[in-house]
């Protein structure tokens, strides 16, 4: 079972946009809208993906916690 609250920083994101089309994205930080994923081209295109729009995931190879940015967003107990 795929779980948003199981997202990290690397991991790439698949989610749907308000037209019902599927966007994958590269997961940055976490905010308090919900993950900031980088969706490519030429600077970096930003997208927001919150648990209403959020599809599944994939696990990066560099992955690792937000403790920063669920910290800042007061989200989930740190351990």
């Amino acid at each position: 079972m795929v779980r948003y609250e199981d997202i990290q920083v690397g991991d790439t994101v698949y989610f749907s946009t308000p037209h019902s089309k599927e966007v994958k994205g590269k997961a940055v930080m976490f905010g308090p809208a919900g993950w900031v994923v980088n969706m490519g081209g030429r600077f970096g295109m930003p997208g927001v993906v919150g648990p209403d729009n959020f599809i599944k995931f994939r696990k990066g190879k560099n992955r690792h916690e937000d403790n920063l940015g669920k910290w800042l967003t007061g989200s989930q107990s740190m351990l």
